[in-house]
């Protein structure tokens, strides 16, 4: 059955499409695929052990490993199970409907190589516990949901604009007779937010000297030092406006027109109302917000697409089994614009890496290139 529905999810999605899902994946993953980056190993590493209140999370489940938590491998192993967590839930969410093509296009572009190439980030992370959310919420189980929300927060702040804004159109989407109190399933999660922006202050120098200190002592030092840079600010520091008028104009915008057109309309959700629709385009849109904090403005754009595929593949509990064919052609006019946005958009990837070249010397060396990345990263 399909969460929060009295009605079977019937084959997966559309069959035709599975077999050329399963190739997108692949040519996406050929194409974007990398050794996590020693930027992204930091991610998994700093824990509020070593006194990192903000995204200390994280690093804490790895700390009883000890010196090993400086170790890339082992770090690498639970990094690749998250990308892979990740991968099999963007089958689930394509598994019918609008999402099916939804996915394909997103794997035949840029964003899907990205997808692969940002491997150790924790967006994957985020949508995989957006998800759980929205299990969570289906079922009912409104405490747990909140402290998967908290979680989700204290991993990394950018859940505010990736968990928390799906969570709230999942919530629009319950029928009014399931729909629970808004304070107890977001009270406590601004809470914690609320404590890390006041209390979030910058770190001091020695406890940053001391934690460089511990991985040269362990035998790891830490690639990328300059990561703890970001703990010598305090959290309202990183507030920028990192775009440019360029990328506003040719990326930002577009993607974001083209996804209202789509989303607005009857296109992506044919049976919700108003309001949903327009929270539905609102939580597609927040990851953009994250232009004002972080530079990886290329991820930004990525996670409008994940947002869209969440909220597509998880469907509205009294969305029609069948769409009519007429209707069907209807959604799919309404797709094409931002079809056509994402296909064009040029999201570039991380450390100057670019996508491989479909070629046969390119699929034959593949093996070599990912053993030699692996083995020689960490050195660098």
């Amino acid at each position: 059955m399909l969460p929060g529905t009295n009605r079977p999810a019937g084959k997966l999605g559309a069959g035709y499409l599975v077999p050329a899902q399963f190739f997108l994946v692949l040519l996406a993953f050929y194409r974007g695929f990398r050794a996590p980056s020693l930027w992204s190993l930091n991610y998994y590493q700093v824990s509020w052990a070593d006194g990192f209140l903000r995204r200390g999370l994280l690093g804490m489940f790895l700390y009883p490993l000890g010196c090993s938590r400086f170790d890339p491998h082992p770090v690498w192993i639970v990094q690749y199970s998250v990308l892979l967590a990740g991968v099999i839930l963007m089958f689930w969410l394509g598994r019918r409907g609008a999402a099916a093509l939804a996915l394909c296009v997103f794997f035949v572009s840029d964003a899907g190589t990205l997808f692969f190439n940002e491997v150790g980030y924790p967006d994957q992370i985020m949508m995989v516990l957006t998800m759980a959310c929205g299990l969570l919420l289906a079922k009912g189980h409104l405490k747990s949901l909140a402290l998967l929300m908290v979680v989700a927060a204290l991993i990394h702040e950018m859940a505010v604009f990736t968990v928390l804004p799906v969570v709230a159109v999942l919530c629009l989407r319950l029928p009014r007779t399931r729909r629970a109190a808004w304070l107890p399933i977001f009270g406590p999660v601004f809470l914690v937010l609320l404590v890390l922006f006041l209390f979030s202050t910058s770190v001091p120098f020695p406890v940053l000297q001391h934690y460089d200190d511990l991985s040269i002592a362990c035998g790891h030092p830490l690639g990328r030092t300059d990561f703890l840079m970001y703990y010598s600010e305090s959290f309202g520091q990183e507030f920028h406006f990192y775009y440019h008028s360029v990328e506003l104009e040719w990326a930002v915008l577009p993607l974001a027109g083209a996804t209202a057109v789509w989303v607005l309309s009857s296109g992506a959700f044919p049976s919700a109302s108003r309001l949903e629709r327009w929270a539905a385009w609102g939580a597609c849109c927040c990851p953009l917000v994250l232009g004002c904090i972080g530079t990886d403005k290329n991820r930004w754009l990525m996670l409008v697409l994940v947002q869209l595929l969440l909220l597509l593949g998880i469907p509205r509990p009294d969305e029609p089994a069948a769409i009519p064919a007429s209707k069907r052609f209807k959604r799919i006019a309404l797709a094409l614009p931002l079809v056509l946005v994402v296909l064009m958009l040029q999201i570039r990837l991380f450390d100057h890496f670019v996508a491989r070249p479909l070629t046969l010397s390119g699929i034959e060396n593949f093996g070599s290139v990912a053993a030699e990345q692996w083995n020689t990263l960490p050195l660098r």
